[in-house]
């Protein structure tokens, strides 16, 4: 009965392997392989591969407002000779988060767990609304006044422009713009993520003084 036994485990296992192979060599179709294991995408250039088409991502704007005044002064005293301009600029800037750069070192897979090490958001893409930034006063000295009668001496909206820029610039340094841009892109990327399988997304920004940054 003992061999018997034997035999009869030794026929089954045969059966078994002989029925794995038929079903890997396509005669038996709806077998699958009971020693194969499922393994998702869950590594560092499949992440990599997700990121590659949002390069710039942009996690938050601001839409600002600012004044200034421009002066071209002169060595006359400025009701002789002189302008100032006063501007009124609207505009919006983005806060930006660049995944371009990313590399393997920067994502750490731990299972279904991943961290992922980012740069520290920046501003940029500044917009100066045209239609609703404009001259408010323009100041001249009687010689100014004077000339503009004989020339047209239009005022340059291109300097204006690039002004306000700047200050739109600094107007949003002042704001919560990269903060919002650090919860946005957390948000985004858990997102993200958890659809390619992690169940624990952890998003690390770089420190101001990194070397990398």
């Amino acid at each position: 009965m003992i061999r018997s036994g034997v035999k009869l485990g030794i026929a089954a296992a045969i059966v078994l392997v002989l029925a794995v192979a038929l079903g890997a060599a396509g005669f038996l179709p709806s077998l699958s392989n009971p020693f194969a294991t499922e393994r998702e995408q869950r590594d560092s250039p499949a992440i990599l591969q997700a990121l590659e088409d949002v390069s710039d991502y942009t996690a938050a704007t601001a839409n600002l407002q600012t004044s200034f005044e421009v002066e071209d002064e002169s060595v006359l005293p400025d009701f002789l000779l002189g302008e100032t301009i006063s501007f009124e600029a609207y505009g919006s800037v983005d806060g930006v988060v660049d995944f371009s750069a990313l590399t393997a070192d920067a994502i750490v897979v731990d299972d279904k767990a991943v961290t992922i090490t980012l740069p520290q958001p920046t501003l940029a893409n500044v917009r100066v609304d045209p239609d609703e930034s404009r001259v408010v006063d323009v100041d001249r000295g009687v010689l100014d006044r004077f000339a503009d009668l004989v020339t047209d001496d239009a005022v340059n909206e291109s300097d204006l422009y690039a002004v306000a820029e700047e200050r739109l610039l600094e107007s949003a340094a002042q704001t919560e713009l990269i903060e919002r841009a650090r919860e946005n892109t957390d948000v985004f990327l858990t997102t993200l993520l958890s659809e390619l399988g992690f169940e624990e997304v952890t998003v690390v920004f770089e420190t101001p003084d990194d070397p990398r940054s």
